[in-house]
């Protein structure tokens, strides 16, 4: 495990994460990740996460919909980074936290080369199992 550090592209936002990218990431076919190119490493214990500058400059994307899903989106409302996703969903195990792998600031390049990717099928609320197809993503 490692503890990684990230930032918005414009620095107002901070965080640590304790993670370990060998462990996996998580890219998702549903039409929000598509859209925003999602790809994450979640972390193994959703409090190994800490805000370390920026709490006035961040916003929750809304949801498209009032489905009952527990999970937030939320980015930098200065330069539009995507940096974290959180909630509580049962079938994906309960309460969990993701970062974006792209907001990391220390992520290695072999590190992110190496990572297993997880092609979770968000499109049907499917998240426990595969996407029926990738190559999109």
């Amino acid at each position: 495990m490692k503890t990684y550090h990230g930032s918005c592209f414009c620095g107002a936002v901070g965080f640590e994460a304790d993670g370990d990218l060998a462990e996996g990431t998580m890219r998702c076919n549903c039409s929000f990740c598509r859209k925003m190119r999602y790809w994450e490493m979640r972390l193994p214990d959703p409090d190994g996460f800490r805000l370390t500058r920026g709490d006035a400059y961040l916003a929750e994307t809304p949801r498209a919909q009032d489905d009952g899903i527990d999970m937030h989106h939320w980015f930098c409302v200065r330069c539009g980074t995507r940096l974290w996703t959180q909630g509580d969903i049962a079938e994906m195990g309960g309460r969990f936290l993701q970062v974006c792998v792209s907001a990391l600031d220390d992520a290695g390049q072999d590190e992110l080369v190496a990572a297993p990717v997880w092609w979770a099928d968000g499109a049907h609320d499917n998240w426990w199992n595969p996407a029926p197809e990738i190559r999109h993503l």
